[in-house]
């Protein structure tokens, strides 16, 4: 089926499960996209085993080589066919380390911090006010407990130093959102707050569960691929002059 709008999206982060998902269902739906990848041809092959024909990608998807803390590789990335993107889907994050196992690392632990950045840099010196929508994680709110107590113990382990990152890119974007209307990089933004990922084909639009910082959605697990169709329904299938309640705020999903 069509998306029913016909805006065109930056994707960071692509070869990552909730993005790639949400990438594959842009490209079957006709959206033109970029995306930023280390290895091309790693994104490319991952997209085959999607079932994106190498005709789709070849008319439907630009692809920059490069690393998201390189302004000019950012850049590129927003810009489809010479005109700058109208969404920024970022699903930028690092991989944990288990060296020592009572204190996992990662191995950048300021990658969605220094993504964010670069990305905001970029999109202000190319002029264009896209809208942001980048994957965050439970957690971090401190308004209502947006994870179950049992889970708790395992986020503070687990967690701390991606979650300290994410803090930072949030912060990031909200500082962002003070600015000026004139002076902003980007239009508005969202941040999905997803539970702990599972893989698998997931469970479908349905049975997901969305709620905001003050009437949070408490669950324990959402799978990659949900994470991924959620995105996609609710901001690139969505036409951008319409009203979206999702917009401007944290968004916790669940199923």
């Amino acid at each position: 089926m069509a998306a029913g709008n016909l805006h065109t999206v930056a994707f960071f982060g692509a070869t990552g499960g909730c993005t790639l998902a949400c990438l594959v269902q842009a490209l079957e739906a006709g959206i033109c996209c970029s995306a930023l990848a280390r290895d091309p041809a790693k994104l490319q092959n991952l997209l085959r085993q999607r079932g994106i024909s190498e005709s789709v990608t070849a008319d439907k998807l630009y692809i920059v080589k490069g690393s998201v803390t390189d302004l000019d590789a950012v850049q590129q990335t927003l810009m489809y066919n010479g005109r700058p993107v109208d969404m920024i889907i970022s699903g930028v994050g690092g991989k944990p380390i288990f060296t020592n196992p009572l204190r996992p690392k990662l191995d950048n632990p300021t990658i969605c911090q220094d993504a964010v950045r670069t990305i905001l840099a970029a999109s202000r010196a190319l002029g264009a006010k896209p809208v942001l929508i980048a994957i965050s994680s439970v957690g971090l709110t401190t308004k209502k407990r947006d994870s179950p107590i049992a889970l708790l113990p395992l986020n503070y382990w687990l967690l701390r130093e991606p979650h300290a990152d994410k803090k930072v890119m949030e912060e990031t974007i909200f500082d962002e959102m003070r600015r000026p209307e004139e002076d902003r990089a980007i239009r508005d933004y969202t941040l999905v707050r997803p539970s702990w990922f599972t893989d698998g084909e997931g469970i479908g639009l349905g049975k997901i569960r969305a709620g905001t910082e003050m009437n949070p959605a408490v669950g324990y697990t959402i799978c990659r691929n949900d994470v991924g169709l959620w995105i996609f329904e609710n901001f690139l299938r969505r036409p951008l002059q319409l009203d979206n309640p999702y917009l401007g705020q944290p968004i916790t999903i669940t199923a």
